[in-house]
C-alpha cells in the first residue's frame, strides 16, 4: 500500500520552461527577490521547482521513515510531529539503551520501582525510536496490563522480563512484565499483549522469581543484575578432570551473557586443588584456582556464556577426598 505524500514536486518533466543551473545561479533576483514588471516564467519555475523538491523529499522522508502520510491540509502540528519521529527514527541510538539504570528489591515481593535518567525505547529493531526522560515506574506482578504482567500470573521459581512501554500519543509510558523462563526475552517486546496505545517498547530487566511468584531479593544496576550467592554445584566425589557440563537455568535466565561468583574446593588431606570453569567444553575463557599442599581454596570468577544457561567446570585434588562447591551471585544480560 502507498502511503500518501500530498507534497509534490513541480516542473520536473523533461524540457520544462525552467532555468539551467548556471542561469539561476547567474539571477540576480536570487539576492534581491523578483522585482515589479512583468513575470519571467522559466525563472519563477525554477524558483518554484527548487522549493517544491526539497519539500517532496522532506516529505517523503517523514512517510518512509514513520509510515505516516504527509497531509497538505494547511496546518503544521502534524507533519512537525511527524517529523520529529522520523529523525529519532533514524538517529543511533540503541533501542534499550538507559542512563542510570536501577531497581532494587529488598524484601521479596510482587511489586518493584525501576529508575532511569532516560531510556531508548522503539517500535521494532530498526523502526522508530523515542527518548522516554525521567523515568520512574513501578510494577505490580500480581496485576495485568500496564504496570503488570501482559498476560496470566508470574512465573514461580522462573524470571520475568521488564520492558519499558511507551504510548507516543499521550507521551505515557509504564512498566510490562512477561514471563522469561522457558526462552530469551527479545529487545523490544514480541508478545501480543501490548496494552492500548502502547507501540513503542525496550527490554530494560530480566528478573528470577521466587516459590510464591515475587521479585527475589536483588539489585540491578543498568544490565547487571546482583543477589546472594546461589549454588549450582556441590560435589564430595573422585575428580573431573575433563570439562563438564553444569547447567545454571536455576540462577540465571536466558538472557544472561555473563555470569560472576565464587568457587570453592578442599580435600581432606593436603594435596594439589585446581578447580576451573569455563565457557565451553574446549575451556574458552577459563577462570581458575589453584593450591598446592593445601586443603582448602577459594576465588571469585566473572565469566562469559556462550551458550545459555551454561558453563563448564573441572576440578582435581592430587590426595584424598575431593569436596566442590559452584555459586553465582550476579549476571549481565
Amino acid at each position: 500500500m502507498t502511503i500518501e505524500n500530498d507534497f509534490l514536486p513541480f516542473a520536473t518533466a523533461n524540457g520544462a520552461n525552467v532555468l539551467t543551473q548556471a542561469q539561476y545561479a547567474a539571477l540576480a533576483a536570487l539576492a534581491t527577490g523578483y522585482q515589479s514588471g512583468v513575470a519571467n516564467s522559466a525563472q519563477l519555475n525554477k524558483t518554484w521547482r527548487q522549493s517544491s523538491i526539497m519539500a517532496a523529499v522532506l516529505a517523503q522522508f517523514i512517510v518512509n521513515s514513520t509510515g505516516q502520510p504527509a497531509i497538505d491540509d494547511g496546518t503544521t502540528a502534524t507533519l512537525l510531529a511527524n517529523l520529529a519521529a522520523a529523525v529519532s527514527a533514524n538517529s543511533e541510538a540503541l533501542i534499550g539503551s538507559a542512563r542510570n539504570l536501577s531497581m532494587y528489591v529488598a524484601t521479596a515481593s510482587a511489586t518493584a520501582t525501576l529508575t532511569a535518567d532516560e531510556i531508548i525505547v522503539g517500535s521494532a529493531l530498526g523502526g522508530l525510536k523515542y527518548t522516554v526522560a525521567g523515568f520512574n515506574k513501578t510494577i505490580n506482578l500480581a496485576t495485568t496490563g500496564a504496570g503488570g504482567m501482559d498476560t496470566g500470573t508470574a512465573p514461580v521459581s522462573g524470571y520475568v522480563a521488564l520492558y519499558a512501554i511507551y504510548n507516543p500519543a499521550t507521551g505515557g509510558s509504564a512498566l510490562l512484565a512477561t514471563n522469561a523462563t522457558s526462552a530469551a526475552a527479545p529487545n523490544v517486546y514480541g508478545g501480543a499483549s501490548l496494552p492500548v496505545g502502547y507501540t513503542a517498547s525496550a527490554l530494560v530487566s530480566v528478573w528470577p522469581t521466587n516459590s510464591s511468584g515475587q521479585f527475589i531479593v536483588a539489585f540491578q544496576r543498568d544490565r547487571h543484575v546482583s543477589f546472594a550467592y546461589t549454588g549450582v554445584l556441590t560435589a564430595s566425589t573422585a575428580s573431573f578432570p575433563s570439562f563438564t557440563a553444569l547447567s545454571i537455568g536455576g540462577a540465571v535466565p536466558k538472557n544472561a551473557t555473563a555470569v560472576s561468583g565464587e568457587l570453592l574446593a578442599g580435600s581432606n588431606t593436603s594435596s594439589t586443588i585446581v578447580l576451573s570453569v569455563a565457557a565451553s567444553s574446549t575451556g574458552i575463557g577459563q577462570h581458575a584456582v589453584q593450591q598446592n599442599n593445601a586443603t582448602y581454596i577459594v576465588g571469585n570468577y566473572e565469566l562469559d556464556l556462550a551458550i545459555p544457561q551454561t558453563m563448564y567446570y573441572t576440578a582435581t585434588a592430587s590426595a584424598g577426598t575431593l569436596n566442590m562447591s559452584i555459586s553465582v551471585s550476579s549476571y549481565r544480560f
